[in-house]
């Protein structure tokens, strides 16, 4: 038997009107997913009392999970998650993305195990961002907003990762691309535990994408596009750092060590643990 169940892990950190657009329009896919877990990397507001009103209109399971705001621990949010996920392929989204209608169906009729699907983003700008508002997401009428050169630059984009499938699968390039991208990628959950999910010494912003990817394609799992027609938006927000990661001497360290065929994360979900004050809250 095939991979059955899509569970979604979304990203959250202090801005519950984006996760809110991202939930409902997780709620207007063709194909819905299993479960949906919220992990949230130290929120100071009240997620959970946020999303409140939009959950009868959510037709899946719905859990949140909150560890303590200690700096950037995207990669200790994550394995929080996958330890709580109940399906056999996980798809990672960020709070800030919203979807066309058949993008998670995408997912369910391509997933399987030694491989995982990965989606370029098209980025909305602010203007067209302030006018995607809840109502419509829910009757769709924001799908106007996407022009004829949106589709053109991601089809674009879709092309230049198929070229590097191919060449890796039929030329055997050894590269790591098409990359994983951390907040709208897909891969089965054997997948995962057998790379030891993420390296939790990722902590700030940056490069735990790059490493969990690398260590999937050293261990067999290819990397693979099918968002021609269906792909994720980000909706605009100023970010919150300068580009400049401060895991990079780390990670330097950590590609000449999975080329050596480290596979396994070095603190990933055998190796640590959540933290005590913890939450987990089921909210559907």
């Amino acid at each position: 038997m095939g991979l059955q169940r899509i569970s979604v892990v979304i990203s959250s950190y202090n801005r519950p009107d984006m996760l809110r657009k991202a939930l409902l329009s997780l709620s207007m896919q063709s194909v819905l997913p299993y479960e949906v877990i919220i992990t949230d990397d130290g929120s100071k507001t009240d997620i959970p009392q946020h999303l409140r009103d939009i959950l009868d209109k959510l037709d899946f399971k719905v859990k949140y999970i909150w560890q303590p705001d200690k700096g950037f621990r995207l990669s200790k949010a994550r394995n929080n998650a996958i330890r709580q996920v109940n399906g056999d392929y996980v798809v990672f989204l960020d709070q800030d993305i919203i979807h066309t209608r058949g993008y998670i169906a995408a997912y369910a009729e391509n997933m399987k195990e030694r491989e995982f699907l990965t989606s370029n983003v098209l980025l909305i700008p602010q203007q067209q961002s302030d006018e995607i508002g809840e109502d419509t997401i829910l009757d769709g009428s924001f799908f106007a907003l996407i022009s004829a050169n949106h589709k053109k630059r991601m089809r674009k984009l879709y092309y230049k990762d198929v070229f590097y499938y191919y060449q890796r699968k039929f030329i055997l390039w050894n590269d790591h691309r098409p990359k994983v991208r951390g907040g709208v990628f897909g891969v089965s959950l054997r997948d995962i535990l057998d790379i030891n999910g993420f390296d939790e010494n990722y902590v700030g912003w940056g490069a735990e994408d790059d490493d969990f990817g690398r260590r999937l394609y050293k261990n067999g799992v290819i990397g693979r596009t099918v968002f021609k027609d269906e792909f994720p938006m980000h909706l605009y927000h100023q970010f919150n750092h300068n580009g400049k990661s401060p895991n990079l001497e780390y990670y330097k360290r950590r590609i000449t060590a999975i080329k050596r065929g480290e596979i396994r994360a070095v603190k990933g979900l055998d190796e640590s643990s959540p933290d005590k004050d913890m939450k987990i809250i089921k909210l559907k």
